[in-house]
């Protein structure tokens, strides 16, 4: 089981370091950001699996050649009354890191879905309270702030928050194009995509690649709202209103919000009034190379390989 844990290994240190800088700093994700996404959270779950499979295969090393004959061989001592199963304490050691490092990503992961989760149902009962429905929307809340803001609460009740000071700042079209790349956040559950990376750099706060991720994920997800609500609306009236929001906002959406006008505006801008050629091939280069990174993290534990 040693050969297939140095893959792993290997394959850990790969994707969290040159490949994530290389996927953070690509120009070609600006054509096909939605298999972009697709690749980075194919790298953040590879990676988890490969760092903590690695660990616990050296550790578990003496019991078998695979997980599955060390597994075995585990439960057949504990029926045997050995806790340990005979491993020494430098192999204990590994499996308790190997639990460790699980824990914490599991763990940071979960604690940031419970504060979000509830960040955004505070927010969403202030919003009810003191807003009123759009009425060329009611799916749309306004508040009365002079501020121009934009966003919308993800959740099982999502809401698209608009404030008086947008309403004043742009027209009607504008509005509905704002409106459409709200709603395709919700409708798309952008905010499930995003939330593992700001766990992972919570997790893993050192590791500037892993850091990036979070602002590069960010940036794609408005890309993909952009380009579904182009689906509604024209591509010039979507740009006209991220330049005025990006220009009139102050500060960001709050915690646990998208906002429209929250990343990259001035990109963003020229990518809707210039839209890439799409390329095809990269998109399924993409998706066939998530699938053999998954796989890969997910087979290796699993096999026996000579060293």
């Amino acid at each position: 089981m040693i050969a297939p844990a140095i893959f792993l290994g290997m394959l850990a240190v790969v994707l969290v370091l040159p490949a994530a800088h290389w996927l953070a700093s690509a120009r070609w994700t600006v054509r096909e950001p939605r298999a972009a996404l697709v690749l980075w959270q194919a790298l953040g779950l590879s990676s988890g699996l490969a760092a903590v499979g690695a660990v616990l295969m050296l550790g578990l090393s003496p019991l078998g050649s695979t997980v599955a004959e060390a597994a075995s061989a585990w439960l057949a001592a504990i029926a045997r009354g050995d806790l340990t199963a005979g491993l020494g304490p430098v192999h204990l050691l590994l499996v308790c890191l190997a639990v460790v490092l699980f824990s914490r990503l599991v763990g940071v992961l979960l604690l940031s879905l419970w504060r979000t989760a509830r960040t955004r149902r505070r927010h969403r009962e202030v919003v009810d309270l003191v807003g009123t429905p759009y009425e060329r929307d009611r799916s749309a809340t306004v508040l009365d702030h002079p501020h121009a803001a934009a966003y919308c609460l993800p959740g099982v009740r999502g809401r698209v928050v608009l404030t008086q000071g947008v309403m004043h700042l742009l027209d009607d079209a504008e509005l509905d194009a704002v409106l459409a790349h709200e709603h395709a956040h919700l409708s798309e559950r952008h905010d499930l995509v995003v939330l593992p990376f700001a766990a992972w750099t919570a997790a893993l706060p050192w590791l500037p690649p892993v850091r990036a991720a979070g602002g590069a994920v960010g940036r794609l997800v408005e890309m993909v709202a952009d380009d579904r609500a182009c689906f509604g609306c024209e591509r010039h009236v979507l740009a006209a209103a991220l330049a005025r929001l990006g220009s009139a906002a102050r500060g960001s959406a709050p915690a646990g919000a998208l906002g429209v006008a929250e990343a990259a505006v001035l990109d963003r801008v020229h990518r809707l009034l210039a839209p890439p050629r799409r390329t095809p091939w990269r998109r399924r280069t993409a998706y066939l190379a998530a699938a053999g990174m998954v796989a890969l993290a997910m087979i290796l534990p699993w096999v026996s390989l000579p060293l």
